[in-house]
């Protein structure tokens, strides 16, 4: 039940994460309609808002290892965070209108409150996985059902487009705030009784010496690096879903659907084979293999096209089947690989500091995820629509670029070591 309780989390962010990464660009930018908010600006707004995240998320981490209280370090903020994250969500899609300006500012302001909010969740929680799981074993498999609930969610997330259809953005987006608040709320009171008090720490180490050792670890290093081109790339595509489904496979909002049930789908049923493969040929492996396998496929999405003699509802589908499938492992595997890098930073320094290692993490998702939303609007310049004289021309190439990414994070994580981790020295 622990492990259900802490995975089950997953569900709700990664709902409320999924709708927002696939349609709010598409909300503000609409194809074939005037923007809400000029191209330029919305990368600007952008940039401000993951630069502001990323300066506080590492105080984050710092403050969740040395937290002590009879919640333990993590839940506090794990709590805090799940309460105000479905109304700031459900802020996003209310922008004032009709004042260019106020609505720029106001999308500032409530997506720099979102990304900040989700932070000061999704470290710790990130955080308390090493603590509720030892063992290599055990981590690939509790990793797997976080992954397992994050699909669910991008599950419900693909509905926001038949919804969307039907009720409008305001009323979908209240029914996501409400239905996914007690989901993500009410396991953390569960996880009280569950968490280890013993790994409160009672001695100590700067903000600096922390960042200092974190940012030094080699391992860390390449895996970071490796990883932030990993979600630089896998950004390009959530981001731009709704405009391949209607702009380049001629689809219905509502019919992106159709693409997101089979990718979910082949992801699922990939699991039992990423673990058993994992288990015969360490994650480490795995996760390089899954790399150079989306990197081909994602670079495919050039292809998609009517000079194919198969109807483009196929084509995207085929193409976004096969994508889910190679990039299973580097879905489910760096949770476990994160937790062993802190293992084994704890048998240097003597101290548990998930917090630290997560909270770099986060800040690299921010930087990732915020670099790639400022590169799309530029993509997409050279064509977003069925419209536009070039047709979705950008849309297409986005998906080269994002290969491209995968394929140097293939070759950069040929740098990774790490398989064992020493045991701990508690």
């Amino acid at each position: 039940m622990t492990w259900l309780a802490y995975a089950i989390i997953t569900l709700g962010s990664s709902t409320l994460w999924g709708v927002a990464s696939g349609w709010l660009l598409y909300f503000y930018l609409r194809a074939g309609e005037t923007p809400l908010v000029p191209l330029a600006l919305y990368s600007v707004v952008v940039l401000i808002s993951k630069a502001i995240n990323i300066i506080v998320g590492m105080p984050v981490g710092y403050l969740s290892d040395h937290t002590n209280s009879a919640w333990g370090r993590r839940l506090p903020y794990i709590i805090g965070g799940a309460i105000l994250l479905p109304p700031l969500f459900f802020l996003l899609w209310t922008p004032p209108q009709g004042n260019l300006t106020l609505t720029v500012i106001y999308l500032l302001l409530v997506l720099i409150a979102f990304n900040l909010v989700y932070e000061v969740h999704q470290v710790p929680y990130e955080a308390l996985l090493p603590e509720l799981a030892v063992g290599e074993k055990d981590r690939v498999a509790i990793s797997s059902w976080k992954t397992g609930f994050l699909l669910i969610g991008n599950i419900f997330a693909g509905f926001t487009g038949p919804l969307i259809s039907k009720l409008g953005y305001t009323q979908t987006m209240l029914i996501f705030a409400v239905s996914v608040a007690p989901i993500i709320i009410l396991p953390g009171f569960f996880l009280r009784k569950r968490v280890n008090l013993d790994y409160q720490i009672t001695s100590r180490i700067s903000f600096v010496d922390s960042l200092k050792s974190t940012f030094g670890n080699r391992n860390f290093q390449i895996f970071a690096l490796s990883w932030g081109l990993l979600w630089t790339g896998s950004t390009l595509v959530l981001e731009t879903l709704p405009y391949i489904v209607t702009e380049v496979c001629g689809l219905k909002e509502s019919d992106a659907v159709y693409f997101y049930l089979p990718a979910i789908g082949v992801t699922l049923l990939s699991f039992p084979l990423i673990n058993r493969l994992s288990e015969k040929y360490g994650m480490k492996t795995i996760y390089r293999g899954s790399l150079l396998a989306g990197a081909v496929t994602l670079s495919a999405l050039i292809l998609i096209g009517d000079w194919i003699p198969i109807p483009l509802l196929a084509q995207g589908i085929l193409w976004i089947v096969l994508q889910s499938a190679s990039l299973a492992g580097a879905q489910i595997l760096p949770g476990a690989m994160m937790a062993e890098i802190t293992d084994h930073d704890e048998h240097i320094t003597g101290q548990r500091r998930e917090g630290s290692f997560y909270s770099v993490w986060g800040l690299l998702n921010q930087a990732s995820s915020g670099l790639g939303l400022a590169v799309i609007p530029l993509f997409l310049l050279l064509g977003r629509s069925k419209l536009d004289t070039q047709g979705p021309l950008g849309v297409r190439l986005l998906g080269v670029f994002g290969g491209l990414l995968l394929l140097t994070s293939f070759w950069i994580f040929k740098q990774y070591k790490l398989e064992n981790p020493p045991k701990s020295v508690g």
